[in-house]
């Protein structure tokens, strides 16, 4: 026979429906008798002085070492051959990409635009030692930025907030610990306690292992706040972008407030910052929706239009003079060199240790969403807690270097891969070149226009603002989660982001509480001819079984849904029906209904049950009492997990008989 005839009776056997009988032999018994037969045992708990004890060898520590910083173990394996070039390449250009975003992102803060530049910087050398993703760009990120900035506005000097000035002096260490007389905090100094607490904060949660504290931040709430945040962004950035005067609000309902400033002002309209915010975002588009598929399909780099914006605005204001003949209002002073290591504010931080967790969390989420995403497509995998203390250890590092709250990027990390970045080596070379920038460049920049930053931040919205189109649908996927989402996005816009983040918090915990009393309960019948038990609502050809109804169980039973699971169960066995059941008593003493729809066996098919609380053990018991004394029936249950059955045990008197004959009723079903 040659090949090609085999594959093909081997191709036309597989289209054909072939059926195969196979017996299946079994003895029947009850649930004591298998677990002595089959040696059925609970592994003892390991005390916890024993488990700690475990942990202090030699080997231990040292994998624990590597553990906190991962950097200490992937570099003794990294291919500097295969890998430098194209880290050194991305690197480059992510390094690139900070310099307009930090200047631009910084302003969200109400800091000075070189603050960005020390982010880009101090933060993301800790980052690269202790972070598990390898290619999540650290630095400014517009959310977390927003969200310092209402903390920067309660607690710092109102000229030092939105406006450059000198850098402040150094806190030495009792100023830093007690609150001198007639202390007035620049945005700056206010910033860095925010940056300690956020620190604080993330570092805890990652000692307490709650990385997976992120699963309560769901995508429907993120995509909800991110497009409110985005909102409160595009208001934040009105006056720069007009060139009008706006307050500084720490109050509530900030984006009507600011929308009311800018439209009583509009007389105070500069047309020249006008009109160059509108000639950078329509170059800025133009490149986005129109040069740059084209010119990715032949170039693999990306072209750093946002730092031609930046030197095109530069150049324009130097030559033209628009600071001071056109009341343009520019960035201002940008010192050269590093920042001097300096204290927070200690003293400040009961004041903002509450308010900073919010932004703990979101910075956490943001980075760990990104991280992971990346890492899938990397093939590699991200660990939450780790995240924690990297960010954390990163922010604690940072606030004494004159830094805001750090996080992902999007976009720089989307770019960090696609250009080919391999490692976190990457952000090594990003580091040097923005080191570069602060030690040679900076103070080029100093007569750039406020209004071309705002021209690239709000062009840089065009995501968040896309994901309205999502929420069509959500709404039809689900209702739930579209109410999660509208929550969080009107809160947030018209009242404030933190009490949004707050509401979507506590509609996200109340969605999970609803599915979680969510079950299905449907009945089971006998396909003729084998063994097989299926739904009959869904399947004609299920029969149910006279005088016996087999009860399929899906989801956890637990206090919140055990009297949906009694009222459910007494409707399908009909144990409220007044309808008389005839009862004759056999020789044997066993009572047995003689009606035809009579039920004398119910049999619970547990295989979809993870979890069982007492309520719900206590409400099976008193469900087997009913079904002896109304219908003179017999309650069994099959298929029930180890678990299951281990959490009955420690009912008194909870499914009694049931365990003793869960088997046996597997073995007849």
């Amino acid at each position: 026979m040659s090949l090609n005839s085999a594959q093909n009776q081997s191709v036309n056997a597989q289209d054909e429906e072939v059926d195969f009988e196979t017996p299946v032999i079994r003895l029947l018994r009850n649930q004591e008798s298998f677990n002595k037969l089959n040696q059925y045992d609970v592994p003892p708990e390991t005390p916890l002085v024993q488990k700690a004890m475990g942990q202090l060898s030699l080997g231990k520590c040292a994998g624990c070492m590597l553990s906190v910083f991962p950097f200490f173990g992937w570099i003794r394996s990294y291919n500097f051959k295969r890998d430098l070039v194209d880290d050194l390449v991305s690197g480059c250009t992510v390094g690139v990409m900070h310099i307009p975003q930090g200047l631009a992102y910084s302003m969200l803060a109400g800091v000075p635009p070189i603050t960005g530049l020390y982010m880009a910087f101090y933060p993301v050398l800790v980052y690269i030692f202790m972070g598990t993703s390898r290619h999540v760009s650290m630095g400014t990120f517009s959310v977390v930025c927003l969200m310092t900035k209402a903390i920067v506005v309660a607690h710092a000097a109102p000229d030092t907030v939105d406006n450059n000035f000198e850098t402040a002096p150094s806190l030495s260490f009792s100023d830093a610990i007690i609150e001198p007389e007639n202390s007035q905090l620049t945005s700056v100094q206010v910033a860095t306690v925010v940056c300690f607490a956020v620190g604080l904060w993330q570092v805890l949660m990652g000692l307490c292992r709650l990385g997976n504290i992120s699963v309560f931040l769901s995508d429907t709430l993120v995509s909800g706040f991110s497009t409110a945040a985005a909102v409160h962004v595009l208001a934040s950035q009105l006056g720069s972008l007009l060139g009008v005067q706006v307050g500084k609000y720490n109050s509530d309902f900030k984006v009507i407030l600011v929308i009311r400033d800018v439209v009583i002002n509009m007389s105070t309209l500069n047309v020249v910052s006008l009109s160059l915010s509108l000639s950078i975002m329509a170059l800025l588009i133009v490149y986005t929706e129109i040069i740059k598929p084209r010119v990715e399909k032949r170039c693999h780099y990306p072209f750093p239009v946002e730092l031609i914006c930046i030197i095109i605005g530069t150049v324009l204001s130097i030559s033209f003079d628009l600071g001071p003949l056109h009341g343009v209002k520019v960035v201002g002073n940008i010192p050269r060199g590093l920042p001097s290591p300096s204290f927070p504010a200690f003293w400040l931080l009961p004041d903002v240790i509450f308010h900073s967790f919010p932004i703990a969390l979101v910075g956490f989420t943001i980075t760990l969403s990104m991280a992971s995403i990346l890492a899938k497509k990397g093939h590699y995998k991200v660990h939450a807690n780790q995240e924690f203390l990297a960010c954390g250890c990163g922010n604690l590092f940072a606030s004494g270097f004159s830094c805001v709250p750090f996080a992902a990027s999007l976009s720089r990390s989307l770019i960090q891969q696609n250009v080919g970045g391999k490692t976190q080596i990457a952000s090594v070379f990003s580091c040097s070149l923005i080191l570069l920038v602060l030690l040679a460049i900076g103070p080029f920049f100093e007569k750039l226009p406020n209004c071309v930053l705002a021209a690239i931040v709000l062009v840089s919205l065009k995501g968040m603002f896309m994901q309205l189109k999502d929420f069509p649908c959500i709404l039809r996927r689900s209702k739930l989660d579209a109410f999660v989402w509208m929550g969080t996005f009107v809160v947030s816009v018209f009242w404030d982001i933190d009490y949004g983040l707050g509401v979507g918090l506590l509609l996200s915990i109340l969605c999970v509480l609803l599915y979680g009393q969510k079950m299905h309960v449907y009945t089971l019948g006998k396909v003729p001819g084998n063994d097989i038990y299926l739904d009959n609502k869904h399947y004609l050809a299920a029969k149910e079984l006279p005088g016996v109804k087999i009860i399929h169980i899906c989801g956890s039973l637990h206090f919140a849904n055990k009297n949906q699971l009694e009222k459910r169960c007494s409707k399908i066995v009909k144990l409220h029906s007044h309808a008389p059941h005839h009862v004759v008593v056999h020789k044997d003493g066993e009572r047995h209904a003689l009606n035809s729809d009579s039920v004398n066996c119910v049999i619970l098919d547990l295989s979809g049950v993870s979890f069982i609380d007492p309520s719900a053990a206590d409400t099976l018991s008193t469900l087997r009492d009913d079904i002896y004394q109304k219908l003179e029936g017999k309650l069994l249950l099959a298929n029930a997990p180890p678990n299951i059955l281990e959490a009955m045990k420690n009912i008194h008197d909870a499914v009694l008989k049931a365990q003793e004959l869960s088997l046996l009723a597997s073995g007849e079903s």
